[in-house]
């Protein structure tokens, strides 16, 4: 196996723990020999005669150390401008350390200096109006890149395990940015983006590790699949009131979350947009419904209040929550998935204000209890409307609390619970 392989295999294998591989090796197609016209102070250009323009290709060469690519070339007496940069022309160029390009080009292209892990800084000119896919993807050794203002779009994986990335200017000229451009920034501490984005795409700062400052602008509508997912060191972020949509998983495994509060005019959640975040303690949120895996594995919930509106709580929405004492359920809940409140160990007063008893979507064996599966709620107490204890009283799973006592009668029921404990302990 020669040396450039096992380098990209054992980087390939250091990736894989901060969320970063890559689908295909591009080592292996930057192997291929790219055809070129002249190669000029070791430069391999593609010439165009009828245009006297010069595009710079990877043609038989290896690139190493700084490449500086002129603004014109001569061959033969003629005078080329050079407009362009082929796709991978840089690509798995293990011992290339910058780049400098000439104004003039407008576009970084397709994997332009994918796998460069030695690169260090790229210079971009102010003619550039856009960074297509993968361009500087794995290049680890690189630690800042100013993107001109001008540049209007960030392809796929643009940035992809730039793990040595500290900081990042997105200019405002930038109004769109692709999947997975910056996905394993593990050194990435702060981020602010453009004035005029309106999506942030998916996993777009996943597995951001250091990442704990990031501002999103008014003007963003839409956050997609795992944005932030493993964000490790977010402690708080601020939503724009202009969001009305947020996608599965969007901070998912940011387990240094403590609190949110998501804009009254969001219309749409993802499911486990907050699953695993251990730290979490609260959400102040308008929901319809409260989705798929929700508030999963949320250990730091305590006592929650399910906002007044919610119709329906999904599947393992609070599975796990495994310090959850307090829960209170609002008037307008009719339905209750399996599992949503699973493996709750620690839940011991339920305030149900819905004079309709929730229920499971579809009819169950009266043996089977779905919705509070592995919680013990046989020392529980049940709180409810005075009017419904009746029919609480003799429906399932909600009979076998231990307690059921009408909601105006809570306070005193807790004062007898809190005297009996304290003569317990004398």
């Amino acid at each position: 196996m020669n040396k450039m392989k096992l380098n990209m295999l054992l980087l390939t294998a250091m990736m894989l723990f901060s969320g970063c591989s890559d689908e295909k090796e591009t080592w292996e197609e930057r192997l291929v020999f790219e055809p070129y016209d002249a190669k000029i102070d070791g430069i391999c250009y593609l010439l165009a005669d009828d245009t006297k323009t010069a595009v710079v290709t990877a043609g038989d060469v290896f690139y190493a150390g700084d490449v500086v690519i002129p603004a014109a070339v001569e061959y033969e007496e003629e005078s080329y401008r050079v407009t362009g940069i082929a796709e991978k022309t840089f690509a798995s160029c293990e011992q290339l350390h910058s780049v400098v390009l000439p104004e003039g080009i407008k576009t970084v292209p397709a994997r332009m200096c994918a796998w460069c892990y030695n690169l260090e800084s790229v210079t971009l000119p102010l003619s550039v109006t856009s960074i297509g896919n993968e361009a500087f993807s794995n290049c680890t050794s690189m630690t800042s890149v100013n993107i001109p203002d001008g540049v209007e779009e960030i392809g796929e994986s643009a940035f992809f395990c730039c793990s040595s990335l500290t900081s990042m200017q997105i200019p405002n000229s930038v109004s769109v940015i692709r999947w997975r451009a910056f996905t394993g920034c593990t050194n990435l501490v702060s981020v602010s983006l453009p004035q005029n984005l309106v999506r942030i795409p998916p996993e777009c700062f996943a597995h951001c590790s250091r990442l704990s400052s990031i501002t999103i602008p008014e003007g963003v509508v839409y956050i997609s699949n795992h944005s932030f997912s493993h964000c490790v060191s977010l402690t708080q972020l601020t939503l724009p009131q202009s969001l009305r949509s947020m996608d599965r998983g969007v901070f998912e495994n940011c387990t240094g979350l403590t609190s949110m509060m998501i804009p009254d005019g969001v219309e749409q959640l993802g499911a486990l947009l907050f699953c695993e975040c251990s730290h979490l303690t609260s959400v102040i949120w308008h929901p319809q419904e409260v989705p798929e895996g929700t508030f999963k594995n949320c250990i730091g919930l305590v006592d929650v209040e399910v906002p007044e509106g919610v119709t329906c709580i999904y599947a393992n929405a609070y599975d796990g929550c495994a310090n959850l004492s307090t829960l209170r359920l609002p008037s307008t809940l009719e339905t209750i998935f399996p599992g949503a409140f699973k493996d709750c160990k620690a839940l011991k007063d339920v305030h149900c204000h819905s004079i309709q008893i929730p229920t499971l979507p579809y009819p169950m064996a009266s043996n089977v209890d779905l919705i509070f599966e592995n919680t013990d709620i046989s020392g529980a107490t049940l709180h409810v409307p005075a009017s419904a204890i009746d029919a609480y009283k003799t429906t399932y799973p909600w009979n076998t609390f231990g307690t059921i006592v009408e909601e105006a009668k809570a306070y005193f029921h807790q004062r007898k619970v809190w005297l009996e404990s304290a003569i317990r302990n004398l």
